[in-house]
């Protein structure tokens, strides 16, 4: 277990997870992790969190929901290089710029597939009133019809 055994004014896992708003086994797979290590536990083994744990837990779901991998937070956290204070702000800025440029070929991804869908809907449409004495032979629209 390791860590002190503390009795003071510290939350329990559950009560950790509520406020952050994310799993019990959230919790524990970022403290396994060394995202979130407990602030210490009870005599009978039980994980205590403060307040500041809390905190990072809402950051560190924050940053997930940007899409940042467990590696890049623990940048952003410090847990890696780079260290100092100012090292960690700018490798967040990168970090959140090469996001951003991800979510950006993801929305241009998307874009374009919806393209796609228009295009197939127009055709398909266009099929429950079709008439060709040749369908589906010389079907446009074949190419969207199963």
């Amino acid at each position: 277990m390791g860590g002190p055994v503390i009795t003071s004014d510290l939350l329990q896992i559950g009560e950790v997870a509520k406020q952050a708003q994310v799993s019990v086994r959230t919790v524990r797979y970022y403290g396994e992790i060394g995202l979130l290590p407990p602030a210490g536990f009870t005599s009978g083994g039980i994980r205590l969190y403060g307040q500041r744990d809390v905190t990072r837990l809402r950051f560190i779901r924050r940053l997930k929901a940007l899409g940042l991998r467990i590696e890049e937070i623990k940048m952003t956290l410090g847990l890696e290089p780079p260290q100092g204070r100012r090292q960690r702000v700018g490798r967040t800025l990168e970090l959140l710029q090469l996001q951003k440029a991800r979510a950006e070929e993801q929305m241009a991804e998307m874009a374009r597939l919806q393209a796609e869908v228009d295009e197939a809907l127009a055709h398909v449409g266009g099929c429950t009133t079709c008439s060709a004495p040749k369908c589906p032979q010389d079907c446009p629209s074949l190419k969207f019809v199963l």
